[in-house]
């Protein structure tokens, strides 16, 4: 079926640049596992790249078994809102991104408020770890995805999210897993199962799919949003996401 090109006026909106800024893994020991032991191994991974994304939304080509068949159910803990939404986001992130942090913190909280609480869209997190630049994304991947396990992705997502912020954490070295565990216990959560379950690799194969699926749908730098098969790059302020899925909806 032939996509059509949404067009969104950005008006005076300007599209953030896409910058990946990832300070050197400091050298650690331990036992705790570290992003390089945790590494998918059968993924293609896209370079690293820090160019401006061009504005704007694009067509996806369809491809079978995508992100959005995988979350059809109402049981995926790493999804928000009605099943049956006429508008689904898939946002493909990297826990150690500053631009994904920025739009977990100022923008995705509105879209909830506005249009996932009322059942108008179905929000949908998907992991994208740019490992070579972001050493510390993959075994925060892993830790929320355990966290989910306990019901409690999305807590985890927003404790990861303030900790880089804060400077927390920024390497997957030991000290990392180590504070990420101190967080599992702060949200009361069953530290000493996360630490079996990150591991284990229990969530290998979610990651490695959902990398997959983002490089299919072109995804090569985070946040990117795939919008009811229609590619939005980069974490554009509300205005943008509102007039978007106004349009979107009014098409249903």
């Amino acid at each position: 079926m032939q996509l059509r090109l949404i067009q969104v006026c950005l008006g005076a909106a300007l599209l953030l640049a896409l910058t990946a800024c990832g300070p050197e893994a400091p050298q650690a020991t331990g036992p705790a596992p570290t992003a390089s032991r945790l590494l998918p191994t059968s993924v293609q991974r896209p370079a690293a790249d820090d160019r401006p994304r061009p504005s704007g939304v694009t067509p996806v080509p369809p491809t079978p078994g995508t992100v959005v068949d995988r979350a059809a159910s109402g049981d995926d803990p790493r999804a928000l809102g009605d099943p049956a939404a006429p508008v689904t986001i898939v946002e493909y992130s990297d826990f150690q991104c500053p631009f994904c942090a920025s739009f977990g913190r100022d923008t995705r909280p509105q879209i909830v408020q506005n249009y996932v609480q009322s059942g108008k869209v179905r929000f949908i997190h998907r992991d994208f770890p740019l490992l070579d630049i972001h050493p510390g994304a993959l075994l925060a991947a892993h830790v929320a995805n355990c966290a989910g396990d306990q019901g409690a992705f999305w807590p985890m997502h927003g404790r990861l999210f303030d900790g880089l912020t804060r400077g927390e954490w920024q390497s997957g070295a030991p000290d990392d897993f180590r504070t990420f565990l101190g967080y599992a216990a702060e949200l009361q959560l069953d530290a000493a199962e996360i630490q079996r379950c990150v591991e284990s690799n229990r969530h290998a194969a979610r990651i490695e799919a959902d990398m997959r699926d983002g490089i299919q749908a072109g995804v090569r730098s985070t946040p990117s949003f795939v919008v009811n098969g229609q590619l939005l790059v980069g974490a554009q302020p509300y205005a943008v996401w509102e007039q978007l899925l106004e349009r979107l909806l009014s098409q249903q």
